[in-house]
């Protein structure tokens, strides 16, 4: 469960210092290890057999992750700071671990444990990591960065529902209780990196 008070730290940090380029390099740091991982899942997806009408349904979902990640990288101010990337990937290192398992050999076209496994995955990204709370009153409704959170969060909407579809179309011959211990399990694990990476955008 991600907690609601971390959410408040770090609006209130931003708040006081305002969408520095060492805020705004945090945020892009984590939002691109979590939408690359299910950018390239997606990706190799596709190119699963007989998925009829589903198939252009994931390639949406891979043309919306790329759009997202270069909209975001267009817009953050990055920080010079190498410190940021190291600390940025220990924290997200719990989810590249876990893309990295879903492609691992023979990859999740071949593997429906790992093709369920990648969805389920995505699906608690999209579901758990939200940015909008952390976006104070005051800040500036035309600045870029926050143009592109607002536009980024609007699309994951939109990409949940098309997940929850795939979800329900694809890995139907895995157990049900196995699906269902699967999205729970990739729930908490999202839910733990994120409530790391509140705790250090809400450090000073």
């Amino acid at each position: 469960m991600i907690d609601p008070a971390r959410y408040d730290q770090a609006r209130d940090r931003i708040a006081a210092a305002g969408f520095t380029p060492e805020v705004q390099t945090k945020i892009a740091l984590l939002l691109s290890a979590a939408k690359n991982g299910n950018l390239l899942f997606h990706s190799a997806l596709q190119w699963l057999p007989k998925l009829g009408v589903v198939q252009q349904f994931i390639v949406s979902q891979a043309a919306r992750e790329l759009e997202a990640v270069t909209v975001l990288a267009r817009s953050t101010q990055w920080s010079p700071n190498p410190a940021l990337a190291l600390a940025g990937s220990r924290i997200a290192a719990p989810l590249t671990l876990a893309w990295g398992q879903v492609m691992l050999p023979p990859g999740p076209v071949l593997n429906p444990q790992a093709a369920y496994r990648g969805l389920s995955l995505g699906h608690a990204q999209l579901a758990r990591i939200r940015l909008l709370p952390v976006i104070p009153e005051q800040a500036d409704p035309l600045d870029p960065f926050v143009v592109a959170l607002q536009r980024i969060e609007q699309e994951n909407g939109r990409m949940l529902q098309t997940q929850i579809r795939l979800l329900k179309s694809i890995g139907t011959d895995i157990a049900l209780a196995e699906r269902e211990a699967l999205v729970e399990q990739d729930q908490e694990l999202v839910d733990g990196v994120f409530n790391e990476f509140l705790a250090w955008l809400a450090e000073p």
